[in-house]
Protein backbone atom coordinates (compact mmCIF):
# COMPACT_ATOMS: atom_id res chain seq x y z
CA UNK A 1 0.00 0.00 0.00
CA UNK A 2 1.37 3.38 -1.01
CA UNK A 3 1.15 6.18 1.57
CA UNK A 4 0.44 9.78 0.62
CA UNK A 5 2.98 12.44 1.48
CA UNK A 6 0.77 13.69 4.30
CA UNK A 7 0.44 10.21 5.78
CA UNK A 8 4.19 9.60 5.52
CA UNK A 9 4.90 12.85 7.38
CA UNK A 10 2.30 12.04 10.03
CA UNK A 11 3.65 8.47 10.47
CA UNK A 12 7.22 9.76 10.71
CA UNK A 13 6.13 12.33 13.25
CA UNK A 14 4.64 9.64 15.44
CA UNK A 15 7.85 7.61 15.31
CA UNK A 16 9.96 10.65 16.21
CA UNK A 17 7.54 11.57 19.01
CA UNK A 18 7.64 8.06 20.48
CA UNK A 19 11.42 8.06 20.28
CA UNK A 20 11.68 11.39 22.05
CA UNK A 21 9.32 10.18 24.77
CA UNK A 22 11.39 7.04 25.29
CA UNK A 23 14.58 9.10 25.47
CA UNK A 24 12.92 11.48 27.91
CA UNK A 25 11.82 8.65 30.18
CA UNK A 26 15.27 7.07 30.04
CA UNK A 27 16.89 10.41 30.86
CA UNK A 28 14.49 10.95 33.74
CA UNK A 29 15.34 7.51 35.12
CA UNK A 30 19.07 8.17 34.81
CA UNK A 31 18.76 11.59 36.38
CA UNK A 32 16.77 10.28 39.32
CA UNK A 33 19.36 7.56 39.88
CA UNK A 34 22.25 10.03 39.64
CA UNK A 35 20.86 12.45 42.24
CA UNK A 36 19.45 9.85 44.60
CA UNK A 37 18.85 10.14 47.52
CA UNK A 38 18.25 13.81 48.22
CA UNK A 39 15.81 13.43 51.11
CA UNK A 40 14.48 10.94 53.66
CA UNK A 41 13.94 7.37 52.47
CA UNK A 42 11.18 5.36 54.16
CA UNK A 43 11.33 1.57 54.45
CA UNK A 44 7.83 0.28 55.18
CA UNK A 45 7.54 -2.95 57.20
CA UNK A 46 4.20 -4.75 57.36
CA UNK A 47 4.81 -6.24 60.79
CA UNK A 48 5.15 -4.95 64.33
CA UNK A 49 8.42 -3.67 65.73
CA UNK A 50 10.59 -6.25 67.45
CA UNK A 51 10.08 -9.17 65.10
CA UNK A 52 12.66 -10.76 62.81
CA UNK A 53 11.57 -8.87 59.68
CA UNK A 54 11.56 -5.54 61.51
CA UNK A 55 14.96 -6.25 63.08
CA UNK A 56 16.59 -7.03 59.74
CA UNK A 57 14.97 -4.02 58.11
CA UNK A 58 16.47 -1.79 60.79
CA UNK A 59 19.95 -3.23 60.19
CA UNK A 60 19.65 -2.41 56.49
CA UNK A 61 18.20 1.05 57.22
CA UNK A 62 21.04 1.90 59.62
CA UNK A 63 23.67 0.98 57.06
CA UNK A 64 21.97 2.94 54.25
CA UNK A 65 21.50 5.94 56.55
CA UNK A 66 25.26 6.04 57.16
CA UNK A 67 26.24 5.24 53.57
CA UNK A 68 23.94 7.78 51.90
CA UNK A 69 24.18 10.57 54.44
CA UNK A 70 20.39 10.91 54.31
CA UNK A 71 17.83 9.74 56.87
CA UNK A 72 16.57 6.20 56.21
CA UNK A 73 13.70 5.40 58.56
CA UNK A 74 11.66 2.25 59.19
CA UNK A 75 7.90 2.74 59.27
CA UNK A 76 5.90 -0.12 60.78
CA UNK A 77 2.47 -0.64 59.20
CA UNK A 78 1.30 -3.97 60.68
CA UNK A 79 -2.00 -5.61 59.86
CA UNK A 80 -3.72 -8.05 57.49
CA UNK A 81 -0.67 -10.27 57.20
CA UNK A 82 1.43 -7.49 55.69
CA UNK A 83 -1.20 -6.42 53.15
CA UNK A 84 -1.56 -2.88 54.51
CA UNK A 85 2.13 -2.19 53.95
CA UNK A 86 2.17 -4.01 50.61
CA UNK A 87 -0.69 -1.91 49.29
CA UNK A 88 0.83 1.34 50.56
CA UNK A 89 4.11 0.76 48.76
CA UNK A 90 2.45 -0.59 45.60
CA UNK A 91 0.60 2.75 45.30
CA UNK A 92 3.64 4.91 46.10
CA UNK A 93 5.66 6.81 43.46
CA UNK A 94 8.55 4.85 41.97
CA UNK A 95 11.11 7.44 43.02
CA UNK A 96 13.05 5.34 45.52
CA UNK A 97 11.85 7.25 48.56
CA UNK A 98 9.32 4.62 49.66
CA UNK A 99 10.56 1.02 49.81
CA UNK A 100 9.10 -2.20 51.19
CA UNK A 101 10.85 -4.65 53.48
CA UNK A 102 8.72 -7.75 53.70
CA UNK A 103 8.70 -11.53 53.91
CA UNK A 104 7.03 -14.73 52.67
CA UNK A 105 3.41 -13.50 53.05
CA UNK A 106 3.91 -11.34 49.94
CA UNK A 107 4.03 -14.56 47.90
CA UNK A 108 1.39 -16.40 49.96
CA UNK A 109 -1.27 -13.71 50.46
CA UNK A 110 -2.48 -13.59 46.83
CA UNK A 111 -3.94 -17.07 47.42
CA UNK A 112 -5.22 -16.47 50.96
CA UNK A 113 -7.09 -13.21 50.33
CA UNK A 114 -9.71 -12.84 47.60
CA UNK A 115 -9.60 -9.08 47.07
CA UNK A 116 -6.08 -7.68 47.27
CA UNK A 117 -5.48 -4.19 45.96
CA UNK A 118 -2.06 -5.05 44.56
CA UNK A 119 -0.38 -7.66 42.36
CA UNK A 120 2.56 -9.32 44.08
CA UNK A 121 4.45 -9.85 40.82
CA UNK A 122 3.51 -6.75 38.82
CA UNK A 123 3.31 -3.94 41.38
CA UNK A 124 6.81 -4.29 42.84
CA UNK A 125 10.38 -4.24 41.60
CA UNK A 126 12.46 -6.69 43.66
CA UNK A 127 15.70 -5.10 44.88
CA UNK A 128 17.44 -7.63 47.13
CA UNK A 129 16.53 -10.95 48.70
CA UNK A 130 18.37 -10.29 51.94
CA UNK A 131 17.94 -13.57 53.82
CA UNK A 132 16.11 -16.87 53.90
CA UNK A 133 14.60 -18.47 56.98
CA UNK A 134 14.36 -22.27 57.10
CA UNK A 135 12.03 -24.09 59.46
CA UNK A 136 12.76 -27.07 61.66
CA UNK A 137 10.43 -30.05 61.85
CA UNK A 138 10.11 -30.65 65.59
CA UNK A 139 8.77 -33.17 68.09
CA UNK A 140 8.77 -32.99 71.90
CA UNK A 141 11.88 -34.30 73.59
CA UNK A 142 9.69 -37.00 75.17
CA UNK A 143 8.42 -38.24 71.80
CA UNK A 144 9.24 -41.83 70.76
CA UNK A 145 9.79 -40.47 67.25
CA UNK A 146 13.56 -40.11 66.97
CA UNK A 147 14.20 -39.48 63.28
CA UNK A 148 12.48 -38.15 60.18
CA UNK A 149 12.18 -41.73 58.91
CA UNK A 150 10.42 -42.67 62.15
CA UNK A 151 8.02 -39.76 61.63
CA UNK A 152 7.15 -40.76 58.06
CA UNK A 153 6.67 -44.41 59.01
CA UNK A 154 4.44 -43.61 62.00
CA UNK A 155 2.36 -41.01 60.14
CA UNK A 156 1.74 -43.35 57.21
CA UNK A 157 0.87 -46.29 59.46
CA UNK A 158 -1.44 -44.16 61.64
CA UNK A 159 -3.33 -41.68 59.42
CA UNK A 160 -5.06 -38.95 61.40
CA UNK A 161 -3.43 -39.96 64.70
CA UNK A 162 -0.78 -37.20 64.80
CA UNK A 163 -1.56 -33.51 65.35
CA UNK A 164 0.55 -30.56 64.36
CA UNK A 165 0.50 -27.01 65.63
CA UNK A 166 1.13 -23.78 63.73
CA UNK A 167 1.15 -20.04 64.34
CA UNK A 168 -2.21 -19.86 62.55
CA UNK A 169 -4.02 -20.58 59.31
CA UNK A 170 -2.07 -19.53 56.24
CA UNK A 171 1.21 -18.92 58.05
CA UNK A 172 4.38 -20.17 56.35
CA UNK A 173 4.85 -23.00 58.84
CA UNK A 174 1.23 -24.15 58.44
CA UNK A 175 1.66 -24.29 54.68
CA UNK A 176 5.06 -25.99 54.99
CA UNK A 177 3.34 -28.91 56.75
CA UNK A 178 0.54 -28.91 54.20
CA UNK A 179 3.16 -29.14 51.45
CA UNK A 180 4.85 -32.03 53.25
CA UNK A 181 1.51 -33.80 53.73
CA UNK A 182 0.77 -33.45 50.04
CA UNK A 183 4.17 -34.61 48.82
CA UNK A 184 4.49 -37.52 51.26
CA UNK A 185 0.84 -38.61 51.29
CA UNK A 186 0.25 -37.98 55.01
CA UNK A 187 -2.86 -37.32 57.09
CA UNK A 188 -2.06 -35.16 60.13
CA UNK A 189 -4.54 -32.99 62.05
CA UNK A 190 -3.91 -29.22 62.07
CA UNK A 191 -4.20 -27.30 65.36
CA UNK A 192 -3.86 -23.55 64.62
CA UNK A 193 -2.72 -21.18 67.38
CA UNK A 194 -2.70 -17.41 67.68
CA UNK A 195 1.03 -17.07 67.20
CA UNK A 196 4.14 -19.21 67.11
CA UNK A 197 5.04 -18.92 70.81
CA UNK A 198 1.92 -20.68 72.19
CA UNK A 199 2.18 -23.35 69.49
CA UNK A 200 5.78 -24.09 70.46
CA UNK A 201 4.88 -24.07 74.16
CA UNK A 202 2.19 -26.70 73.62
CA UNK A 203 4.57 -28.81 71.54
CA UNK A 204 7.12 -28.73 74.38
CA UNK A 205 4.34 -29.89 76.70
CA UNK A 206 3.38 -32.65 74.23
CA UNK A 207 -0.11 -31.22 73.73
CA UNK A 208 0.58 -31.63 70.01
CA UNK A 209 2.86 -34.15 68.32
CA UNK A 210 4.86 -32.31 65.69
CA UNK A 211 5.24 -28.94 63.97
CA UNK A 212 7.35 -26.79 61.72
CA UNK A 213 8.76 -23.70 63.45
CA UNK A 214 11.01 -20.98 62.07
CA UNK A 215 14.66 -21.67 62.80
CA UNK A 216 15.28 -18.62 65.06
CA UNK A 217 12.23 -19.51 67.14
CA UNK A 218 12.99 -23.23 67.35
CA UNK A 219 16.78 -23.41 67.71
CA UNK A 220 17.03 -22.32 71.38
CA UNK A 221 14.56 -25.04 72.43
CA UNK A 222 16.45 -27.67 70.43
CA UNK A 223 19.75 -26.64 71.99
CA UNK A 224 18.18 -26.70 75.47
CA UNK A 225 16.89 -30.24 74.91
CA UNK A 226 13.19 -29.34 75.12
CA UNK A 227 12.50 -30.21 71.47
CA UNK A 228 14.04 -32.63 68.96
CA UNK A 229 14.73 -31.50 65.39
CA UNK A 230 13.93 -34.21 62.84
CA UNK A 231 14.65 -32.27 59.64
CA UNK A 232 15.12 -28.81 58.16
CA UNK A 233 12.90 -27.38 55.42
CA UNK A 234 15.64 -25.79 53.30
CA UNK A 235 17.23 -27.52 50.29
CA UNK A 236 20.60 -27.63 52.07
CA UNK A 237 21.64 -28.22 55.67
CA UNK A 238 22.13 -25.33 58.06
CA UNK A 239 25.63 -24.18 58.97
CA UNK A 240 24.39 -23.73 62.54
CA UNK A 241 22.90 -27.24 62.86
CA UNK A 242 24.73 -29.32 60.26
CA UNK A 243 23.66 -32.62 61.85
CA UNK A 244 19.98 -32.01 61.06
CA UNK A 245 19.14 -33.53 57.63
CA UNK A 246 16.94 -31.86 55.06
CA UNK A 247 13.43 -33.14 54.38
CA UNK A 248 14.58 -34.01 50.87
CA UNK A 249 17.42 -36.11 52.28
CA UNK A 250 14.88 -37.89 54.43
CA UNK A 251 13.07 -39.22 51.37
CA UNK A 252 10.72 -36.45 50.19
CA UNK A 253 12.59 -35.40 47.06
CA UNK A 254 12.22 -31.80 45.95
CA UNK A 255 10.74 -30.53 49.20
CA UNK A 256 11.58 -26.92 49.99
CA UNK A 257 9.68 -24.52 52.25
CA UNK A 258 11.59 -21.47 53.36
CA UNK A 259 10.65 -18.12 54.72
CA UNK A 260 12.52 -15.06 53.50
CA UNK A 261 13.04 -11.33 53.95
CA UNK A 262 13.69 -8.90 51.15
CA UNK A 263 13.65 -5.32 49.95
CA UNK A 264 11.36 -4.20 47.12
CA UNK A 265 10.45 -0.94 45.40
CA UNK A 266 7.19 0.18 43.75
CA UNK A 267 6.67 -1.33 40.31
CA UNK A 268 7.15 1.99 38.50
CA UNK A 269 10.69 2.47 39.83
CA UNK A 270 13.24 2.89 36.97
CA UNK A 271 15.57 -0.12 36.58
CA UNK A 272 18.65 2.10 36.96
CA UNK A 273 17.42 3.28 40.36
CA UNK A 274 16.61 -0.28 41.44
CA UNK A 275 20.15 -1.33 40.54
CA UNK A 276 21.60 1.63 42.43
CA UNK A 277 19.68 0.77 45.60
CA UNK A 278 20.65 -2.89 45.24
CA UNK A 279 24.34 -1.97 44.88
CA UNK A 280 24.21 0.04 48.10
CA UNK A 281 22.44 -2.72 50.03
CA UNK A 282 24.78 -5.40 48.64
CA UNK A 283 27.79 -3.40 49.79
CA UNK A 284 26.33 -3.20 53.28
CA UNK A 285 25.48 -6.89 53.41
CA UNK A 286 29.06 -7.73 52.47
CA UNK A 287 30.37 -6.04 55.63
CA UNK A 288 31.61 -8.62 58.20
CA UNK A 289 29.71 -6.99 61.06
CA UNK A 290 26.46 -7.07 59.07
CA UNK A 291 26.95 -10.74 58.20
CA UNK A 292 27.72 -11.52 61.85
CA UNK A 293 24.51 -9.83 62.97
CA UNK A 294 22.46 -11.76 60.40
CA UNK A 295 24.05 -15.03 61.53
CA UNK A 296 23.28 -14.14 65.15
CA UNK A 297 19.59 -13.81 64.23
CA UNK A 298 19.59 -17.47 63.16
CA UNK A 299 18.73 -16.77 59.53
CA UNK A 300 20.60 -17.53 56.32
CA UNK A 301 22.24 -14.73 54.33
CA UNK A 302 21.11 -14.59 50.69
CA UNK A 303 21.98 -11.31 48.98
CA UNK A 304 20.30 -12.17 45.65
CA UNK A 305 19.91 -9.24 43.27
CA UNK A 306 16.87 -7.95 41.35
CA UNK A 307 16.77 -10.58 38.58
CA UNK A 308 17.31 -13.53 40.93
CA UNK A 309 14.79 -12.18 43.44
CA UNK A 310 12.22 -11.69 40.66
CA UNK A 311 12.71 -15.27 39.47
CA UNK A 312 12.40 -16.50 43.07
CA UNK A 313 9.05 -14.71 43.53
CA UNK A 314 7.81 -15.99 40.18
CA UNK A 315 8.30 -19.54 41.52
CA UNK A 316 6.99 -18.91 45.04
CA UNK A 317 3.61 -17.36 44.14
CA UNK A 318 2.22 -20.29 42.08
CA UNK A 319 3.86 -22.86 44.37
CA UNK A 320 2.02 -21.61 47.45
CA UNK A 321 -1.18 -21.00 45.48
CA UNK A 322 -1.37 -24.74 44.84
CA UNK A 323 -0.71 -25.55 48.52
CA UNK A 324 -3.30 -23.03 49.74
CA UNK A 325 -5.90 -24.39 47.33
CA UNK A 326 -5.35 -27.96 48.51
CA UNK A 327 -5.39 -26.96 52.19
CA UNK A 328 -8.57 -24.90 51.82
CA UNK A 329 -7.07 -22.06 53.92
CA UNK A 330 -8.73 -18.63 53.62
CA UNK A 331 -8.28 -15.43 55.60
CA UNK A 332 -11.17 -13.34 54.26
Amino acid sequence: MKLSGHRVRRFAGRIVGAGLMALSLAAAGSASAAGYPEKTVRIVVGFAAGGATDGLARLVAKYLNDAWGQPVIVENRPGAGGNIAHEQVARSPGDGYTLLFTSAPLAINPSLYRNLNYDALKDFKPVTLVATVPSLLLVPASSPIRTFSDFLAFAKANPGKLSYGSAGNGTPQHLAMELLKSMAGLRIVHVPYKGGAPAVADLIGAQTDVMFAAFPEAAPHVKAGRLRALAISSPTRSRVMPDVPTVAEGGVAGFEAIGWQGLLAPGTTPPALVEQIHAAVAKGLAQPDMRARIDAMGIEFSGQGPAQFQAFLAREVPKWAAVVKQSGARLD
